[in-house]
Formats: structure tokens, sequence, C-alpha cells
């Protein structure tokens, strides 16, 4: 941590007035690009904090925690997904008398990292859970690098001393999910998931594991996380697959629609979201906990806040077969 400054010292050094920092800090549209990045630097560089945040951490909103939610794809139904991760958080943090503060990514989309940085100052919490986090996500990585939180990560395996992540084992899950439809044939078709996805690395590598011990003709290709893309290329498949292995429920979702009645290629998801349940079909999943995720990462986040370093967190899942309600 810097040693502790003031708003006059930041103006100094930024050459501004002691307004313009305050405008800046509370993201005044008023305020120009050029004077933004100025004064964001020095408070970068200085490590500073406004003083409405400096009292709030050391008083009752002491124990405020920011939950940052990464809505990345508005056209699918998912909300399940976050609602459970958030309810999970809720209830945790009742118990253990900590108050939440919900940010979704539309909040910040059009800031800049600086800017960024300044928007959780304003939230008066001391650490952040992270829920979606991708690779290309620069604003996240920056608070990583310089915004002095105690940080939770769901599903990137990232540790260090101020950063914890929770997260089920998605290589095994991927392996034991996909095990369960391979015995039947050995030419798979495999659909992973957004190229920047920290899962989508981690259910590769656990098919491909499976691949080689079964010895197994593998395709991998690009679904996206994606139920209409998943649709098109299964519509589209020039070739005969023993069976199809989506690493989402919704791939698999839009594998079956695109498939003949009565086909017999097998086909798993993963994440067991209820909506799987309404198909007509029976299929295998890897189930999730995802309102346990919510709940562990609160608790991950307390005992970084008690001075623990940070540790990974893994969940136990399910494979299930899901059935027709």
């Amino acid at each position: 941590m810097h040693e502790r400054i003031g708003i006059k010292e930041v103006a100094a050094k930024a050459g501004v007035s002691v307004s313009t920092v305050s405008k800046v800090l509370k993201n005044y549209t008023s305020i120009s690009s050029e004077t933004r990045e100025k004064v964001m630097k020095v408070v970068e560089e200085t490590g500073y904090i406004p003083n409405t945040v400096a009292s709030a951490l050391s008083s009752k909103q002491k124990n405020r925690i920011a939950v940052f939610i990464n809505v990345n794809d508005k056209f699918q139904q998912i909300d399940e997904i976050n609602m459970l991760y958030i309810l999970g958080a809720f209830d945790e943090a009742r118990r253990q008398n900590l108050e939440l503060v919900t940010v979704f990514n539309d909040s910040i989309d059009k800031l800049s990292d600086e800017e960024t940085l300044g928007y959780f100052h304003s939230l008066f919490a001391d650490s952040i859970i992270v829920f979606g986090l991708n690779r290309n996500d620069t604003k996240m990585h920056y608070l990583f690098d310089h915004g002095n939180y105690k940080m939770v990560i769901v599903d990137a395996d990232i540790v260090t001393d101020n950063i914890s992540c929770v997260m089920i084992d998605h290589c095994q899950g991927q392996h034991d999910v996909a095990a369960g439809i391979c015995d039947f044939g050995d030419t798979v078709l495999y659909m992973k998931g957004k190229d920047d996805g920290y899962v989508t690395d981690m259910r590769l590598a656990g098919m491909k594991r499976l691949a080689m011990e079964k010895k197994l003709k593998l395709d991998v290709v690009n679904g996206d996380f994606s139920e209409d893309r998943a649709y098109e290329i299964v519509r589209n498949l020039t070739r005969k697959y023993d069976a199809i292995v989506c690493a989402s429920d919704l791939m698999a979702i839009g594998a079956r629609r695109a498939l003949p009645e009565g086909s017999d290629i097998r086909i798993s998801g993963f994440d067991g979201i209820r909506l799987l349940g309404y198909i007509g079909e029976e299929f295998v999943t890897c189930r999730q906990d995802f309102y346990r995720i919510g709940g562990a990462a609160v608790k991950a986040a307390q005992r970084l806040r008690e001075g623990e370093k940070g540790e990974r967190t893994i969940i136990p899942y399910d494979i299930k077969k899901i059935r027709n309600h």
C-alpha cells in the first residue's frame, strides 16, 4: 500500500484544481479525457483513496464487498446462472453481516481502466468478487494490478497473495461427463466455448485428455457457448459422429434441435441449468451448484479481508442425467 496522501497533493501533482480531482473521481462527463487520464495516473501512482472512501472503510461500511457480474451474452437464457450466483452470495453475506453492492459490466463498459478504478473507489468497498471474467477484460485485470483490492475470481484459476479463486474442476468435469457418452463410439465432435473464456481452456483440456485415453477421433469446433451457433454447426455437418460433447447446456440444446428426430447421436452438456429438463429428451450434464459457488466466493473474500493469503477453493460437481419434467 502507498503512504496516505490527500486530495490536495493529488491535485498539485496533476497540475489541476482540487475540484477537478473530485469531479474525475465522481466520473463527471464534463472533464476532458486528457485531464481525466492525467488525474487517474497520479491516483494510480500514489494509491490515493478519497476521504469519503477512507472514512467509510474505517466505519460501518468497512464490511462492504463489491460483486461484479459480467453478462457477456445478452441474447440467451443464462439469467439462471447469474441469479443463483447472486442469491448464494447475498445469503452468505447476510450470515456474515456483510454488505454487498452489485455492479454489472454495463456500468463500466464505457469507462477507461483508470476511470474504472475510480468507480470502484467510489463504491466504498474494500474487496471485489468477480463473476464471468474473461481474458480480454482489461478493466478487471487492471484492478488486479493497480486497485489494492482483495479480490475473488470465480471460474478463473488465478491465485496471488491478494486474489483467491472459486470454481469446480472444469477439466475433470468435462472429462467425466464426456466419458459417459463416448463409450458408444470413437468419432466425437467437441463444441468448445468462447475463445477468451478461462473455462473454455480448462474444459477443452479435459476433453483432449479423454480423447487420448480412449483413442477417440476428435474434432473441435468453436460453439461460442451459443445455442444458435451450435444449431448451425450441427445442421451443416458433413460427416457422421457417434457423440457430440458440448461445453455448455445451451450448446447441447442447440445441437439436439438440429438433429433429425430419432437420431442415435449422443449429446452431453455442461452446467446443469434447469432449462435442460424441458427439452423433451434425456441429457447427461456436469451440474454445477451455482448457489454454493456464490456463497463460497463471499467466504473466500472474507478470509482475504481477515488477512489470509489467496487460495484456491474447489467446489464439487455432479454428473447428472436430466430428464424431461
